[in-house]
C-alpha cells in the first residue's frame, strides 16, 4: 500500500510519493516522477505503492495484463485511456475524470472509484468486486457485461448509462439519480435499488 506519511512541505497534508519527504506536487523532481509511472504503466508488469495525486494522462495504454496494486490516483485525469486485461487491487481512483477511457476484461476487487466522473468511458466484461463507485457521475457510457458483485454505486448520478448483463447481486444503487439507464439481462431484483423502509 502507498505510504500514508505526510508531505514535509509547510501546510500540505498530501500523502507522500514513495515514502520520502514529498508528495508528488511538491518534489522537486516532479515530471521524473510522472514519467516514471507513465514508463511503468506502459511497460512494467506491476505497479505498485505510489501516491501520484491530482496528475493528468493522456492517451495511455496501460500494459496488457500489469497488475496495479496498492496506487493512489486520486484527482487524476484519464483521457483515452486504455486499461485491459488489468488486475486492479485496493487502489484508489477516487475523485478522477475518465473521459474517453476502457476498462476491458479487468479484475477490480476492493478498488475505489467514489465520487469519479466517467464520460464516454466503457467497463466491459470485467470483474469488479467489492468496489465502491459512491457519488459517480456516469454519463453516455457502457458499464454492461461484468460482476459487480458487493460494489456501491450509492448516491450516483447515472445518465445515458447501460448496465446491461451485468451480476449486480448486493450492488448498492440507493439513493441514486437515473436518466436513460438500462439493465436488460441484468439480474436488478439481486440488487438495492432504494432506501429501505
Amino acid at each position: 500500500m502507498f505510504s500514508f506519511k505526510r508531505c514535509s512541505h509547510p501546510d500540505c497534508n498530501a500523502f507522500t510519493f514513495d515514502g520520502g519527504s514529498f508528495c508528488y506536487h511538491h518534489s522537486p523532481d516532479r515530471m521524473e516522477k510522472k514519467a516514471r509511472v507513465v514508463h511503468s504503466l506502459e511497460n512494467d508488469d506491476t505497479i505498485h505503492d505510489l501516491s501520484i495525486v491530482a496528475a493528468d494522462f493522456r492517451s495511455l495504454t496501460i500494459r496488457k495484463g500489469a497488475l496495479i496494486r496498492g496506487m493512489n490516483f486520486s484527482f487524476c485525469v484519464f483521457d483515452s485511456c486504455t486499461f485491459e486485461d488489468n488486475i486492479i487491487l485496493s487502489s484508489f481512483f477516487d475523485y478522477c475524470l475518465f473521459i474517453r477511457c476502457s476498462f476491458l476484461r479487468m479484475d477490480a476487487r476492493y478498488a475505489v472509484f467514489a465520487g469519479s466522473r466517467f464520460v464516454n468511458s466503457r467497463i466491459y466484461d470485467s470483474v469488479v468486486i467489492h468496489s465502491n463507485f459512491m457519488g459517480i457521475e456516469a454519463e453516455d457510457s457502457d458499464f454492461s457485461g461484468n460482476d459487480f458483485y458487493y460494489s456501491n454505486f450509492s448516491m450516483s448520478r447515472l445518465v445515458g448509462l447501460s448496465l446491461d448483463d451485468c451480476n449486480l447481486k448486493r450492488t448498492n444503487f440507493r439513493s441514486c439519480t437515473t436518466k436513460n439507464v438500462t439493465f436488460r439481462y441484468s439480474n436488478l431484483e439481486e440488487a438495492y435499488m432504494r432506501k429501505e423502509e
